[in-house]
């Protein structure tokens, strides 16, 4: 991998991050807590949540006291076993994918660790739940991870990975 190709995954990385703190911030700054704005009638709105949770506010109501050192704990394996990924691969989509995972995870990781919680702020139509930038690119990355471990061939055969 090029020195080059790193910087960009790197810049990269760091954009994602700074695009979602700041978001986040001029959220915060901005809305009021349940507060809502239309962006396309009856179908994108921004509003100003706190998920106290992970994804869907799961473990939104445990207990303070151990809440947040678990979810904490739980984003800082996940940015580490995304950065081993990111390392050892060597195709390229597989280092995005992980790229977008750690940019991500950081990202909702520091919103946490500074709010006691993850600022959630997008709401489209046909999706049930708030989210925000850090979201976006977990998810991007980790559908990119799925598609490119599904699709990827098995040497000199030409056929998907066997489950052995």
């Amino acid at each position: 991998m090029s020195l080059s190709r790193n910087r960009s995954i790197a810049l990269g990385v760091v954009f994602v991050i700074a695009a979602d703190w700041l978001s986040k911030f001029w959220v915060q700054n901005n809305f009021l807590l349940g507060a809502r704005r239309t962006v396309v009638e009856d179908w994108l709105w921004l509003t100003h949540h706190q998920n106290r949770g992970i994804s869907f506010s799961a473990l939104a109501d445990a207990p303070d006291a151990w809440r947040l050192p678990v979810l904490a704990a739980a984003s800082l394996v996940g940015i580490v076993v995304a950065c081993m990924l990111f390392l050892r691969a060597t195709d390229r989509w597989m280092r995005l994918a992980a790229a977008l995972v750690i940019a991500g995870a950081v990202g909702n990781l520091g919103d946490r660790l500074m709010n006691g919680g993850v600022t959630d702020f997008i709401l489209v139509r046909f999706f049930p739940f708030v989210f925000n930038v850090a979201d976006v690119a977990i998810t991007a990355g980790a559908i990119l991870l799925a598609a490119r471990l599904l699709l990827e061939e098995s040497p000199g055969t030409g056929d998907a990975p066997s489950a052995v």
